[in-house]
């Protein structure tokens, strides 16, 4: 019985052996001139954000993320990029307007984010701020936080 022990683990220590010895080539990759050169752009390696005014705006340093979410009228800055966790879509807001009472869930979800197609349930209102993502909508006259049924989070900027 020794014996067929003594011989098993030979032979397991042959097999590790060879299996080491017998190391396979690395994987070639075909290499195209083009993508290397964009893949080794420095400027892409740097992180950004989108601005509607400015195009592409390259931010070098870390993310923040607001502590507590504050909605507000036009004179007061919120959060630039929120998103809601509902229906995951970018919160929009709309400057000196106003949700019409009539504004429903199909509306938003059919019209979302085009102003053009949302303008027949906006009213305008100097002063007045109309938020919105996918599914829902809040209009904002003074500074306050979120209500309990939004469920919009800062998405970091």
């Amino acid at each position: 019985m020794s014996n067929d022990l003594d011989d098993f683990i030979d032979n397991l220590d042959d097999f590790v052996a060879d299996c080491l010895e017998e190391k396979k080539p690395a994987r070639q990759h075909r290499s195209d001139p083009d993508i290397d050169s964009i893949l080794n752009d420095p400027d892409l390696n740097q992180p950004f954000h989108l601005s509607k005014s400015a195009g592409i705006v390259r931010n070098s340093g870390p993310k923040i993320k607001c502590v507590s979410l504050r909605l507000g009228p036009p004179s007061f800055t919120s959060c630039p990029n929120m998103r809601c966790s509902k229906c995951d879509c970018a919160v929009v807001a709309f400057d000196n307007f106003h949700w019409k009472a009539e504004v429903d869930y199909l509306f938003l979800r059919n019209n979302y984010p085009d102003l053009g197609r949302l303008s027949g349930m906006l009213d305008e209102r100097s002063g007045s701020r109309a938020y919105l993502c996918q599914c829902s909508s809040i209009s904002v006259h003074c500074v306050g936080g979120l209500d309990s049924g939004l469920r919009w989070f800062c998405a970091k900027h």
